[in-house]
């Protein structure tokens, strides 16, 4: 009864402004295809001042096995005539998925090993106000190479390290979202792959899944009340891990009723904690004691105007500070500004900014290798980026995403650090053919020029007929170990998947 009250409390809510869902599962649209206008977090325009926005893409990152399922997004129904019933909101899909492929053993010689994946999925939804999808991956071990895996396994098939904590129960949920994302509340539960919050200073690209070892449901709820928006974020909704909110106060809105100030003028501040108490390293020799890393506190203010706003273009100013909870009370500053533009079929999003950093603050502290950065900053042995401490100087940031009609999408970003450190994330997502054809890659550099780490992962589905389709993925997977340390290795794999929409 409480979540038909809920829905129906959600469906009567007044429209608001856009924000970041969490990813939703294989079979939510909002992922099926890449999408042609990006935004870097850019005020939103009112509804009478400019036309509004188109939604910024979310590029998938495939999980380490199991391939993303993307079925091509439905044409919604005709408009009832008067007196015909109209169509049912109620929509079910369902999906079963096989792969087999070569992936690390994930400790000590970490050699190949043979494996199968199973990935069923169900879901449903009522319009656009409820959705949820369910769709576990059981990965079974057909050879074990050494064979030191077999006794940590479940049954000696299905991988241990898969479901050796409360959090990795989290993989069974894919998606779970309540009210529309421009109602005064929404709730989006699932995996997060490409998260950041408000501007992205602390919470940026971050993703959940970059550690093969946890897989944990992370949640966002955003709620509206007049000019003030607040926005929570879990990166576990089964552990004590990471932690985040941000209050944004509409200035423009507050103080004048010209509808052409709303949403111009923001004062937003974000608070970020890390209890580190989920996700650490996977201990097949149960008599290992697991690594406890030490708990992460940041805050940061930021102040922002957009100074020209119109059709075509929109071009915002930025200021902002930052400290962390230490010892030493570290302190960050930047100054910076991002630009949009569209033309015709092309649309994209730019930001620079100057940063000053020191010590145990950092703008981006919980970027898209976090998961991996919490127990080695940079190489595969040593600090981690809860201890690392960087010369107190400056650096600069730049960001860059273009969308090229609703089909293809590029997203590179870059942060320099005058000591000589350099820092690279990039993705691209290409859908063809009616979105049969869909392809998704992502790299992440980590100290270049010092001790660098190369991430790359990339995603390929093809759908032969309209219910079957083939998959394949690979990439670099790094297994944190009970000493602090990473191994890495290469996994790949191939299958095939069906799947049906009523």
């Amino acid at each position: 009864m409480w979540l038909a009250l809920l829905l129906l409390a959600s469906a009567s809510l007044p429209d608001g402004g856009v924000d970041d869902a969490v990813d939703g599962g294989p079979f939510d649209s909002a992922q099926g295809r890449p999408e042609p206008v990006l935004h870097l977090a850019v005020p939103l325009p009112p509804p009478d001042s400019s036309p509004a926005p188109q939604p910024q893409p979310q590029p998938i990152v495939p999980p380490p096995v199991s391939g993303p399922v993307v079925t091509a997004t439905p044409a919604p129904p005709p408009a009832a005539d008067a007196g015909v019933e109209a169509p049912s909101q109620l929509t079910l899909h369902g999906a079963a998925e096989a792969d087999l492929g070569l992936f690390p053993s994930g400790f000590a010689e970490n050699g190949f090993d043979l494996m199968t994946a199973l990935h069923p999925v169900i879901g449903f939804g009522v319009g656009d106000v409820f959705g949820i999808e369910l769709g576990p991956t059981f990965r079974l071990r057909l050879i074990d190479t050494p064979a030191l895996n077999r006794p940590s396994d479940v049954g000696e098939v299905l991988r241990g390290a898969d479901w050796d904590e409360l959090s990795d129960f989290g993989q069974i949920l894919q998606s779970l979202r309540i009210a529309k994302d421009t109602s005064v509340f929404h709730l989006r539960l699932g995996p997060a792959r490409k998260k950041s919050l408000g501007l992205g200073h602390l919470v940026w690209r971050y993703g959940n899944q970059a550690n093969p070892d946890y897989h944990p449901a992370s949640g966002t709820a955003v709620l509206r009340a007049g000019p003030v928006r607040a926005e929570f974020f879990a990166s576990d909704i089964l552990g004590a891990r990471l932690f985040a909110g941000e209050l944004a106060w509409d200035i423009g809105g507050t103080f004048s009723p010209d509808p052409t100030l709303k949403d111009r003028y923001l004062l937003a501040i974000e608070l970020v904690h890390d209890a580190n108490l989920a996700g650490r390293p996977f201990r097949p020799d149960r008599a290992v004691a697991p690594l406890t890393l030490p708990p992460v506190t940041l805050l940061h203010l930021d102040a922002s105007a957009v100074l020209v706003r119109s059709k075509e273009l929109r071009w915002m100013v930025m200021a902002g500070t930052g400290t962390r909870a230490n010892e030493t009370g570290d302190l960050g500053l930047l100054v910076g500004m991002a630009l949009d533009a569209n033309v015709k079929e092309i649309g994209f999003s730019t930001r620079v900014e100057l940063r000053k950093q020191a010590g145990g603050f950092r703008h981006g502290f919980f970027g898209p290798m976090y998961e991996l950065q919490r127990f080695v900053d940079l190489g595969y042995r040593g600090e981690s980026i809860g201890s690392a401490l960087l010369p107190d100087g400056l650096s600069v940031f730049g960001e860059l995403r273009v969308g090229i009609g609703t089909r293809i999408s590029f997203d590179a970003a870059a942060e320099y650090f005058f000591w000589n450190r350099l820092d690279l994330d990039g993705g691209l997502s290409i859908a063809l053919l009616d979105d049969w054809f869909f392809l998704t890659a992502r790299t992440t550099i980590l100290g270049v020029a010092q001790q660098p780490r190369f991430a790359f992962n990339a995603g390929l589905r093809w759908r032969l007929f309209p219910s079957f389709y083939v998959l394949g993925e690979g990439g670099t997977v790094f297994f944190p170990q009970v000493d602090g340390s990473l191994i890495r290795g290469v996994s790949f794999s191939a299958g095939a998947g069906v799947d049906f929409e009523r």
